[in-house]
């Protein structure tokens, strides 16, 4: 090696040290809430491909501005050796380069020095693996395949974009990636082309979020760090394109006019990258076991309209009831006191399946999604003593739900089951309620929701406020949800114009459901 060392015998005692490195990665960090800069930061590999950070500190950024191009190669002196103290590492390394007035470099020529810039991740590698490191970040790549709306959202009282995406890798296993900030507009310009072939993207130093309920893995952008790559001219792009060379009919990428499915659970991954287990409503009764279980059912009712929101706690996070105690509205979870609340959903509905019926409790996470709208704009638009045409609307909708059955829920059949998650994807409808949509569109049953002054049947559904099991950010306002199955409003339903014959069919639908 002569008078370069690897990146394997440095020590924080060899200070005057030469290096020859290629630059993987390099990128500016910003002073929170300012424009100064606070360090420029480096990621080099050397001759044997071990990956090493380097950081250059703001006093001597000036020195180095022009230097360090990604891809080229570098003989560098005199740095010192510290500690590696970053959270989220670019490199596992112990040690990490910083440099100092006397570090000087020189461009070297590139022709026989290896190429190790990526160091890409198989998703498999990634899923059901209790052994990976949230801290590290990783490189992977994959063919956009669906694309969710740009998002607006207020998190610690900073306004920040978000915009999610789903990759998928050669043998059809898929992953849900979140983008931050300024990385959104790297993929905005996909949602908003409408692309009718899948773009192949190489995402570089992305970090793991693995979530806390679920366990499942996705991915999201990390800072300065991460970069989005397409249609490289590199052998990692190259030897991917070739994998996708014996599919014939390559899948199109679809723009979700919808909520992000990072932070409102609507995804199609943990459906397809495992089989999806079902059970019908009667099993999970008869079973008597408590667990989470997929449902296919059909929204038969709203079991109170106009209980459709509730009053809920304005710190951020907290999604309790506020509750009103000595003349003030009062949150008995974090113990503060509000003039008043942020009007969140709360949906107590009836839904069926092929034999079966039940009661399930749809909250702001999943209402949201499914309307469209936040609920404080909702609650705005309509505050009257009506029923809500975008709430009504749900009735006779057709989807799979995630539920948690409880000892509650399976020994009293009039408490609802709360839902954790849903899925409305057409072609997973096509294949896992067939069935249930073959009996609704034959029967037409549906067509005709239950009377909202039938009072037999909205008792033993209503029940105090609980908390929902999903903590969830603020709403933020997005855009028009996706049209779904046919829609229709129960005051257009039973009006005084409708036949008397409809309303001999809704009783008959009314003694088949209790």
């Amino acid at each position: 090696m002569g008078m370069y060392i690897l990146a394997s015998q440095l020590s924080t005692f060899k200070n005057h040290a030469a290096m020859k490195v290629r630059v993987i990665r390099t990128y500016l960090v910003m002073e929170r809430n300012s424009r100064e800069i606070k360090s420029k930061e480096l990621v080099l590999h050397d001759e044997e491909g071990t990956v090493i950070h380097a950081q250059i500190p703001s006093n001597i950024v000036p020195k180095f501005v022009d230097s360090f191009v990604e891809g080229n190669v570098y003989a560098v002196k005199n740095f010192y050796v510290v500690s590696n103290y970053h959270t989220y590492k670019t490199s596992m390394h112990e040690y990490m380069l910083q440099f100092n007035h006397e570090t000087i470099l020189k461009e070297l020529r590139s022709d026989h020095f290896p190429w190790h810039m990526f160091r890409l991740r198989s998703f498999q590698s990634l899923k059901g693996n209790p052994d990976l490191n949230v801290k590290e970040l990783i490189d992977i790549i994959g063919r956009v395949v669906q694309v969710y709306a740009p998002q607006e959202k207020t998190i610690q009282g900073n306004k920040t974009r978000l915009i999610d995406f789903v990759l998928e890798d050669a043998q059809g296993s898929k992953i849900t990636c979140t983008f931050w900030d300024q990385h959104v507009s790297k993929i905005e310009h996909l949602y908003q082309s409408q692309c009718t072939e899948p773009v192949v993207v190489l995402i570089q130093f992305c970090r793991i979020k693995i979530g806390l309920r679920d366990a499942e893995v996705k991915i999201c952008s990390s800072y300065d760090v991460t970069q989005c790559i397409f249609d490289m001219d590199c052998p990692e792009f190259t030897s991917f394109r070739e994998s996708f060379r014996s599919i014939d009919h390559p899948t199109p990428i679809r723009s979700i006019a919808s909520l992000s499915s990072f932070s409102y659970t609507n995804t199609v991954d943990e459906s397809t990258s495992q089989p999806m287990e079902l059970l019908t409503i009667n099993q999970i009764y008869d079973n008597d076991e408590w667990g989470e279980f997929w449902v296919a059912a059909t929204i038969s009712g709203i079991v109170n309209p106009m209980d459709w929101w509730y009053s809920s706690c304005q710190k951020n996070g907290c999604n309790k009831k506020l509750k009103l105690s000595e003349g003030v509205n009062k949150c008995f979870k974090c113990m503060q006191i509000w003039d008043e609340g942020i009007p969140r959903y709360k949906i107590h509905l009836r839904v069926v399946d092929i034999k079966g019926n039940a009661s399930i409790l749809l909250w702001d996470r999943e209402c949201q999604e499914l309307i469209g709208v936040p609920a404080n704009e909702l609650y705005a638009r309509n505050k009257t003593n009506m029923p809500v045409k975008e709430v009504m609307d749900l009735v006779g909708r057709t989807m799979l739900f995630k539920i948690k059955a409880g000892k509650d829920e399976l020994a009293n059949r009039g408490k609802a089951f709360p839902v954790l998650r849903i899925n409305t994807d057409p072609d997973f409808l096509k294949i896992h309620c067939n069935d249930l949509l073959k009996l609704k569109d034959n029967e037409g049953s549906y067509d005709f929701p239950i009377s909202l002054g039938d009072d037999d049947f909205l008792e033993g559904f209503m029940s105090d406020e609980g908390e929902s099991p999903i903590a969830l950010l603020t709403p933020a306002t997005v855009g028009d949800a996706v049209d779904g199955t046919a829609k229709r409003c129960l005051l257009d339903e039973f009006s005084s114009t409708q036949s008397s014959k409809k309303v001999k069919e809704t009783k008959v639908k009314l003694e088949k459901i209790d």
